[in-house]
């Protein structure tokens, strides 16, 4: 309570909103005639770094600034000759930047190496960027293979049947941190379950890693951190045509196809597909089950960008995903024995079979409105909409869900008198309307509910010189069932050296689950389905404290990131399956709920072109199970990973290893089962290793690679696996790999 009562203190304090210490200017181009004019879209960048920017529709740019001075600012344009601007003070509001017409001019190429990983140390916020160039040291199929390579995030397994697979969080699950597509609300609801499955890693352009909460501009439900996702965009896309091919040993293939095209000054758009299909069996540990599901997916995705020459910008987009999984038992077929179930108390001596249909249909739109007399004046509108059909089976066990969603958010920006002082103003509303049916032999929940939730914030950004900023945010929501709502935020940096960032953050969130679609694994198992009580919303606090210090280490760049942080839940939803061996039971927090993070990252480049990374995690997470105080299960307390790059001149050979070893977790109470189903009180730690190699030609580029070069399996994942449909089958005690190693090659092809 001192705490948080010290936090809101300062929050009363500083009242208000957003962002670091800029660079601004105007970029323009001279056409055949000598005519100078604005450019918008043009690329903005230092020299060195991943820090970059993109000119609006008047020309106009506004870059954070860089680290040292002096710095080379970089601008290009297609079609115009790049100009590099060495700036010798940062701060600068009134940089005139002119390109010239390439016409009857030598081509001229600079290559720089960019670090594909960024901590920056001028957003007060902690975020970490990971470029798309970090997405290609691994296979990266989709969102849930693209953090192998970082050690912010965790990835998962839900069971051993579904080939679910969820991320974490400083400790927590998936559902606490709020998933973003271009800074709106993405992956909730019903795409909670196998949504990371539904984004294919060549869409996205980089990510966004926040930890702790995020800025009250984007919602109310982030409370261990914010992933916001960047697709590639039309206006900055050089390729007109991209295709990346993909299989491995176990019969899985992809196929991602982009097409952009320019349309004239104002209009461009962009394509993208994406197919992927597993139809052959693999049982690696011969249990009788499949280690994954056969599995068809088709997604497609348009997206347009409109930018005028003066006040005005559009972006707008449709996207449509249907996938189908089958799974369970090898022997299991579709036709004959998706019947089978136990209704009459008898087991059925048919197999038992797993399947999830899914048909999602969404849409975005941006608008932004610029004022050329005041530049810093803007104002935007987002709007995205989704319907989402998911139908599963698991043996007798059947769900069906729809949900429909609507979100707008309208938010106005502008100055105090200089860019020390800036804010934002806004309004949002959400809906979703929910259908969900669950049934089994014994138990039978029906859920029709619509969620209504208009809210305003506001948020100020104070920036004083280079070494002290914050950000302060607050919002009120009124949600039409649980009522009003109320989320203060604050993050704090400062600069003790050049080289040397701190950071202090803190505040509130809350969120509604979505008990069935976020905890798969209650249908591959036995369990009876309890809900105790009516669930209220989950509410937590979450503090953290971060320091970063850059140096020379082998006359290179290098760094130290460490970063430590809290979570206290004021209520949760418990999912209970240490109180009884066949139940799960859901009921409110009665008593300590909280998260203890710790997180050390070190890199250095110890030869010229050899990028190593390596992280160590410490968790302290706990909760409150019918009254008796537990660790959390499937977290292990102490990680390690380890990632090493290294390329070739001109990146013509690439090579990345990645080994991550993983401690021991808590597993679920099994004494009350038959001795033969009970398993530790804790895991077995274990390695899984990556690895992959990339050649470089003219125009292509093949790519050859293995992930769990150790095969590393858990044993036994299926508790009575021989008996599926008894009171002791379990498929959801899942804490490692079930599928083996896996050996893929790739194929990636650029046409510009």
């Amino acid at each position: 309570m001192m705490m948080r009562l010290f936090y809101l203190i300062i929050f009363l304090l500083f009242v208000k909103t957003i962002s670091a210490q800029h660079t601004m200017g105007k970029v323009l181009g001279t056409n055949d005639n000598g005519t100078k004019e604005a450019l918008p879209g043009a690329n903005v960048y230092w020299q060195g770094t991943t820090i970059g920017a993109s000119t609006d529709a008047s020309g106009v740019f506004q870059i954070p600034n860089p680290e040292t001075i002096p710095a080379n600012l970089i601008v290009s344009m297609i079609g115009f000759v790049s100009d590099t601007i060495t700036l010798k003070e940062q701060n600068r509001m009134d940089l005139q930047i002119v390109l010239k017409n390439t016409v009857n001019l030598k081509e001229v190429n600079v290559e720089t190496r960019q670090n594909t990983t960024l901590y920056s140390s001028f957003n007060p916020i902690n975020t970490e960027v990971i470029s798309g160039k970090e997405l290609l040291k691994a296979a990266c199929c989709n969102l849930s293979e693209s953090f192998s390579t970082n050690a912010s995030v965790d990835v998962a397994f839900t069971d051993a049947v579904s080939g679910a697979k969820k991320i974490q969080m400083l400790g927590l699950d998936g559902v606490y941190t709020q998933i973003l597509s271009e800074n709106m609300p993405m992956l909730r609801g019903l795409s909670s379950a196998y949504g990371l499955n539904y984004i294919p890693g060549t869409w996205i352009d980089n990510i966004l890693v926040t930890k702790g909460t995020g800025s009250v501009v984007n919602g109310y439900e982030s409370i261990s951190g914010q992933i916001n996702l960047e697709f590639l965009k039309p206006q900055n896309e050089k390729k007109r045509l991209f295709i990346n091919l993909y299989v491995n040993a176990k019969s899985r293939a992809e196929v991602n196809i982009h097409l952009a095209k320019k349309i004239n000054t104002k209009w461009s758009t962009m394509l993208f597909t994406h197919v992927s299909d597993l139809s052959k069996k693999n049982d690696m540990n011969h249990d009788s089950f499949l280690d994954m599901p056969l599995t068809r997916q088709y997604n497609v995705f348009n997206r347009w960008d409109y930018h005028n020459q003066k006040n005005f910008e559009a972006q707008f987009g449709v996207k449509a995903l249907v996938e189908t999984r089958q799974g369970g038992q090898t022997n299991f077929n579709y036709k004959n024995d998706l019947g089978t179930n136990n209704t009459h108390g008898h087991i059925s001596t048919r197999p038992y079979g797993i399947g999830i249909n899914t048909k999602v249909l969404e849409y975005f739109s941006k608008t932004g409105f610029m004022f050329p007399s005041t530049p810093y004046k803007s104002i935007g509108i987002q709007t995205s909409g989704k319907w989402q059909q998911q139908d599963m089976y698991f043996g007798h066990r059947r769900y069906n869900g729809e949900q429909k969603n609507f979100y707008l958010n309208a938010i106005y920006a502008n100055i105090i008198n200089n860019t020390n002082h800036k804010y934002k103003l806004g309004a949002s509303y959400l809906l979703d309307d929910y259908f969900e049916k669950y049934n089994d032999s014994v138990s039978n929940y029906f859920f029709a509910r619509t969620e209504s939730v208009p809210g305003v914030f506001a948020e100020y950004t104070y920036t004083h010189t280079d070494n002290f900023s914050l950000v302060a945010g607050a919002r009120a929501d009124y949600h039409n069932l649980f009522g009003m709502q109320y989320t203060p935020r604050l993050h704090m940096r400062y600069n003790a050296t050049k080289s040397t960032t701190l950071r202090l953050s803190g505040g509130r969130g809350f969120r509604t689950s979505n008990i069935f679609v976020e905890n798969q694994s209650v249908f591959a198992s036995s369990r009876q389905l309890m809900i105790q009580e009516k669930l209220r919303p989950e509410v937590a606090w979450n503090y953290g404290i971060s320091a970063n210090q850059k140096f020379k280490l082998f006359y290179n760049e290098a760094f130290v990131n460490v970063d430590f942080f809290r979570t206290d839940f004021e209520n949760q939803v418990i999912v209970d399956l240490d109180q009884h061996v066949n139940k799960i039971i859901f009921y409110n927090l009665d008593g300590q709920s909280y998260s203890h993070s710790l997180q050390v990252d070190f890199g250095f480049t110890p030869i010229k072109m050899l990028d190593i990374k390596m992280a160590y995690k410490w968790y302290d997470v706990k909760t409150t199970y019918n009254h008796v105080l537990l660790d959390k299960p499937y977290v292990p307390k102490h990680r390690i990973m380890l990632n090493m790059a290294y390329s070739t001149y001109m990146d013509i050979w690439k090579f990345d290893f990645t080994t991550n070893w993983l401690g021991q977790s808590r597993i679920p109470n099994t004494l009350l089962s038959p001795v033969q189903y009970q398993l530790p009180a804790r895991s077995k730690e274990y390695y899984l290793m990556n690895a992959q190699v990339t050649k470089k030609f003219r125009k292509f580029e093949v790519y050859l690679g293995c992930e769990n070069i150790l095969n590393y399996m858990q044993k036994n994942p299926i508790i009575a696996s021989d008996s599926p449909f008894s009171s002791n089958f379990d498929a959801s005690m899942i804490y490692a790999p079930v599928d083996g190693r896996i050996v893929y090659a790739g194929f990636r092809m650029s046409i510009k």
